[in-house]
C-alpha cells in the first residue's frame, strides 16, 4: 500500500486535477459560430420522393447483398440516374455473408462541377433477411436520393455532385467502405447519407455522427446542416454532452457515415424523428417494414434540408481542417479538441502517480518488480485469451459462419440460436488453460504475498491497461477503466465487514458503466441478454480489434482477482489469489 505522504499526495493531486478538470468544463466551452445559409428556393417534391420509396420496397423486395433481387434494384438504380442525365458506374466488391462469398454492388452517378472537389449523397438500397420490403430502412432513403437527383442536376455546380446508392450497409457498411476511394480521389468536402425515414408525421429530424472504430462528425458540418435545416422550417435532434462521449467511447456506427469518417471523409447520417418510436421499433427489421403510411410532408422536410445543404458546399469556401476532435458540449457550446485533451490527461494524472509510488516502494522494500511476482497476476489472461484465438481460427475456417464485419442484423434468428457445440468448445479451453496455469503456479516458488503487495502489484496492471486504452481511445478509457482504476487506488485492508463492503462497493460501481451499456446496448437492439454473446460475435468478426479485445480480458482478470483479494478473501496472506 501507499504511505501516507504518498496516499496525501495523490489526494491532493486528484484534488486539483478535479477542480481543473471542473473548471475546465464549466469555463472552457466556448459559444458555437453562428452559421447561417441563404434560404435556397429548393425544388424538392415529397411526393415524388415517396412514389420513388413505393417502388423499390415493392417492385424490388429482398434485396439482400448478394441475391438476384439486389442486382435488380442495382439495374433500376442506374437506369433511374442515367434518365436523369448523370455518369453512372457499378463497382462491385466481394464480401463474406452468413458464411458464403457474395458480391455487392454500389450504384455511383455523377456530374462534373467547376472546382475538382465534390460533394456527396447516399443512401443504401440492400435490405435484410428478415425483412421483405425494407420500405423504412431503406428505400425511403433512396426515394429522397433519386428525387435528389432530379433536382440537383439543375443549376451551376462549383463543386463536382456526385449520388450513391450503396450496398451491404446492414452488415457493416461495407458499400459505403468501398467508396472511400472513389470520394477521397474526387476530393469529396462531405457526404449526407439518408437512412430511415420512419413512416407517419415527422416533427422533427435527426443526425448521427458516430465514426466506424475512429472518427467523428465535425463541428462545422453539423453546423451547417442545422443551419440549412433553420433554413427550411426543420428542427434538428442532436446527441451533445454525454451521449457524444459514449459515442466517440463506442466508435461502432449503425450508419454508412462511420467508414467515411474513420478515413478521414467528413460525414453524417440524417433520418426523421418519429414521435411513435415504439410502433418504428417494432416494424424495425420485419415483413412489417411495408410501404404503407409514408407522409409526403415529412420526406419533404429531410429533402429540402438536404438540397439546401448541397446548395450551401456547393458554394461556401472549403471549411478549416482539423475541427474533427471538437467535442459538442451542449447545442449551443463546444470544448476544443486541444481543452478536451487536456482535461481527459488531467484525469489520469492522479492514477499515473499512484503508479509511480506504488512501483518506488517495491524498490524501497527491496521486492524484485519484474520477477514472478509482478508477471503472474496478467498471466490468469492466457486462458481466455487461447479460447481467443480459437475463436479467430473457427471463424477464419468458417465453422462459426462468417459475415463481412457486424454479425447478423438485430432480430435475425442466428443471434438467437446460440451454437452450443461451439460455445462448449471456448469454455473448455478456458476451463483447461486455468487448470493448467494452477498447476504451473504451484510449482513455481512465491512466498505469501500480503495485501498491499498485492493490491500494489495489481493497480499497476491496471495503470497499464488504463494507459494503454488511452492511446487507444481516452472516451472508452475513461468511460470504462477510468472508475476502475480510482475503486483499485481507494481499496482498504479487508479486516472485517464494513471493509469488505466498501470494497465491494467500490469495485461494484467501477464496473456499472459497462453494465449499464450493456444493458441498454442490448434493449436496444433486441438481444438482451444474448448481447454478450454478440460481443463475442463482433469480437470474432473483427469489430473489436486484436488490443481492444486483449485489453477487456486482462480487465476483466484484474477484477476478478481485486474482488477475490478485498472482499473474499480478506487479510490472510497468499501466493496465488485465484488457487
Amino acid at each position: 500500500m501507499l504511505s501516507f505522504y504518498q496516499r496525501l499526495a495523490t489526494g491532493l493531486c486528484a484534488v486539483v486535477a478535479g477542480a481543473l478538470v471542473w473548471a475546465g468544463a464549466f469555463w472552457g466551452p466556448r459559444p458555437l459560430p453562428l452559421l447561417s445559409v441563404p434560404p435556397a428556393a429548393v425544388r424538392f417534391e415529397g411526393a415524388n420522393a415517396v412514389e420513388y420509396t413505393r417502388v423499390v420496397a415493392e417492385e424490388f423486395p429482398d434485396r439482400v447483398t448478394g441475391t438476384p433481387p439486389a442486382r435488380r434494384a442495382a439495374g433500376y438504380l442506374r437506369a433511374e440516374f442515367r434518365k436523369l442525365g448523370y455518369e453512372v458506374s457499378s463497382p462491385t466488391f466481394s464480401m463474406w455473408l452468413r458464411g458464403e462469398r457474395v458480391q455487392g454492388e454500389n450504384v455511383v452517378a455523377w456530374l462534373e462541377g467547376e472546382s475538382p472537389q465534390s460533394v456527396a449523397v447516399m443512401a443504401h438500397y440492400d435490405g435484410q433477411l428478415t425483412s421483405h420490403g425494407a420500405a423504412e430502412d431503406n428505400a425511403s432513403g433512396v426515394g429522397v436520393l433519386l428525387e435528389l437527383a432530379r433536382v440537383l442536376r439543375q443549376g451551376p455546380r462549383h463543386r463536382g455532385l456526385i449520388l450513391a446508392a450503396d450496398d451491404a450497409e446492414e452488415w457493416g457498411m461495407i458499400g459505403a467502405r468501398e467508396l472511400t476511394s472513389l470520394l477521397k480521389t474526387h476530393q469529396t468536402v462531405a457526404v449526407l447519407s439518408l437512412d430511415y425515414l420512419a413512416a407517419g408525421p415527422a416533427p422533427s429530424l435527426e443526425m448521427n455522427c458516430m465514426g466506424q472504430f475512429a472518427g467523428y462528425t465535425p463541428l462545422w458540418l453539423r453546423q451547417l446542416l442545422v443551419a440549412s435545416g433553420r433554413a427550411q422550417g426543420a428542427r434538428f435532434e442532436q446527441v451533445t454532452g454525454t451521449g457524444e462521449w459514449i459515442e466517440r467511447a463506442l466508435e461502432v456506427s449503425a450508419q454508412d457515415q462511420g467508414p467515411l469518417l474513420r478515413s478521414g471523409i467528413p460525414a453524417l447520417n440524417l433520418a426523421t424523428h418519429s414521435l411513435k418510436t415504439e410502433a418504428v421499433r417494432a416494424r424495425y427489421h420485419t415483413p412489417e417494414d411495408v410501404f404503407r403510411n409514408f407522409d409526403p410532408a415529412a420526406f419533404q422536410l429531410l429533402g429540402s434540408t438536404v438540397e439546401q445543404a448541397v446548395f450551401a458546399l456547393n458554394t461556401l469556401p472549403p471549411p478549416a481542417p482539423g475541427t474533427a476532435g471538437d467535442f459538442q458540449a451542449s447545442p449551443d457550446r463546444y470544448l476544443s479538441s486541444a481543452l478536451m485533451g487536456l482535461l481527459q490527461i488531467l484525469g489520469l494524472l492522479p492514477i499515473v502517480l499512484a503508479a509511480c509510488f506504488a512501483a518506488s516502494n517495491f524498490a524501497a522494500e527491496k521486492i524484485e518488480l519484474h520477477g514472478w511476482r509482478f508477471l503472474e497476476p496478467a498471466s490468469w489472461v492466457i486462458p481466455p485469451c487461447l479460447a481467443g484465438l480459437l475463436l479467430y481460427a473457427l471463424t477464419g475456417l468458417n465453422i462459426l459462419p462468417r459475415f463481412e464485419l457486424y454479425p447478423a442484423t438485430p432480430k435475425d434468428p442466428f443471434l438467437y440460436h446460440l451454437p452450443l457445440a461451439l460455445i462448449a468448445a471456448l469454455a473448455i479451453v478456458v476451463g483447461a488453460g486455468f487448470v493448467e496455469l494452477r498447476k504451473l503456479l504451484s510449482r513455481v516458488e512465491v512466498p505469501p504475498t500480503p495485501f498491499g503487495v498485492r493490491k500494489r502489484t495489481l493497480f499497476l496492471w491496471v495503470t497499464i491497461v488504463a494507459l494503454v486504452a488511452f492511446f487507444n481511445n481516452p472516451y472508452a478509457m475513461e468511460l470504462f477503466l477510468g472508475g476502475f482504476a480510482y475503486a483499485t487506488l481507494l481499496l482498504v485492508p479487508p479486516r472485517g465487514a464494513v471493509s469488505r463492503a466498501t470494497n465491494a462497493a467500490l469495485l461494484i460501481a467501477a464496473a456499472t458503466p459497462f453494465a449499464a451499456l450493456l444493458y441498454s446496448f442490448g434493449k436496444e437492439i433486441f438481444l438482451g441478454w444474448r448481447i454478450i454473446w454478440y460481443l463475442v460475435l463482433q469480437a470474432a468478426y473483427g469489430v473489436w480489434s486484436p488490443i481492444a479485445v486483449a485489453l477487456f480480458l486482462l480487465a476483466v482478470v484484474l477484477g476478478v482477482q481485486l474482488f477475490w483479494i478485498s472482499v473474499l478473501q480478506g487479510d490472510r496472506d497468499v501466493a496465488n489469489p485465484l488457487a
